[in-house]
């Protein structure tokens, strides 16, 4: 059985972090399996520039195995969403989508190719598995 923590960076509108919250707490109770972990922005920097958010993604990005990416309204058309997924192609880490419920804005343009699951726990889990290999 595989013991080692798989670090999933959750990416999202900011103003979807209620979203990343609820992901966060199903990582806490258990849901997701013993092995997850969610990590994200721990902070909006968003008034301290283009380079604040930079610095403050890199360390995350570097150490994530899977992204996560929360597909809202208008996630598609965020800078640094896109940033995200870019990072996660270029590095060949695995891209997971999932949709907030009752919307139907599109995917970033990268990855209009990954299916995108619902917004529930156990499709989550489902998905984490198969992706991280645990």
């Amino acid at each position: 059985m595989q013991s080692k923590s798989r670090s999933v960076f959750v990416s999202y509108k900011y103003e979807d972090k209620y979203y990343k919250d609820t992901i966060k707490q199903w990582e806490l109770d258990g849901r997701l399996g013993p092995y997850v972990v969610i990590t994200g922005e721990s902070e909006d920097v968003r008034i301290n520039g283009h380079n604040s958010i930079k610095n403050h993604l890199a360390p995350k990005l570097q150490g994530m195995d899977t992204l996560l990416v929360i597909v809202g309204q208008d996630s598609h058309n965020r800078p640094w969403v896109d940033y995200e997924v870019h990072y996660a192609k270029t590095h060949n880490r695995k891209i997971v989508a999932i949709r907030i419920p009752g919307t139907t804005g599109a995917t970033p343009f990268e990855m209009r190719d990954i299916p995108i699951i619902t917004f529930e726990p156990d499709a989550l889990n489902r998905a984490l598995n198969e992706y991280l290999g645990i």
